[in-house]
């Protein structure tokens, strides 16, 4: 029997209702869910002959956790002068997305090191590195946005970010975020209050150099972020 436990504090409200939503979905996988004063506990088990396959998924919602939900937080708070409207709300998630192949390497190592997963631990302290390079790129967004010296914060983004080349072709539904380039459905995880900021952070996560909108009716803000992001067709 193979097992684990994650812990987190119960501060992450949205981390915790993700894990355990995707946890449900994981086949062979049990769990069970206890909590102290200020603490979430998630006990893990399963049959040794899937634990591989189990952990590997499990690495999958943990990662996603810390590069997303954890990292976002992170830059949200070091840029509270920023209004979190459609654009400012594009700058930040091109931050968070920003060097994602290697930080998810940083953070798969860093989870296999542990004996179990106590995700903010791991975040505050074996992720200092990264940590500190997010301090850097917030830092440097905060001082270019202050001096206007880049424009506006379609430029900024663009600005730091600008080697994380665009390579995918998305399509937008009224209902569906879709990959055309790599065959999938996009998840557009709930990050926001706001439907639409969720779908600019998973529409940069992509990486796209073109959307074709299929239906989909967007506000006139929503429109112009998505111009910036990548090239817009209509069908």
């Amino acid at each position: 029997m193979w097992s684990d436990v994650i812990s987190i504090d119960k501060a992450y409200g949205k981390e915790i209702e993700f894990v355990l939503g995707k946890l449900r979905g994981i086949k062979n996988l049990s769990f069970a869910v206890e909590e102290s004063r200020d603490r979430v506990f998630i006990y893990l088990a399963s049959v040794c002959e899937v634990a591989r396959e189990v952990e590997e998924q499990v690495a999958d919602i943990l990662e996603t956790v810390v590069l997303v939900f954890m990292k976002l937080r992170f830059f949200l708070e070091k840029m509270q002068n920023s209004d979190l409207n459609h654009a400012n709300c594009a700058l930040i998630c091109s931050l968070v997305h920003f060097d994602r192949q290697y930080e998810g390497n940083i953070v798969r190592k860093a989870l296999s090191e542990t004996a179990d997963f106590a995700v903010d631990g791991i975040f505050n302290f074996r992720l200092r590195p990264l940590l500190e390079n997010w301090e850097e790129l917030a830092a440097l967004a905060c001082r270019l946005e202050s001096e206007g010296a880049s424009g506006d914060a379609f430029d900024i983004a663009s600005f730091i970010t600008g080697t994380d080349g665009a390579r995918s072709r998305l399509a937008l539904t009224r209902d569906a975020l879709l990959n055309l380039t790599a065959r999938h459905p996009v998840e557009v995880i709930d990050l926001f209050d706001a439907p639409e900021l969720n779908l600019i952070s998973a529409i940069i996560g992509e990486r796209p150099s073109e959307i074709l909108l299929r239906g989909a009716e967007l506000s006139p803000p929503m429109s112009n972020t998505l111009r910036h992001i990548a090239r817009l067709i209509t069908s």
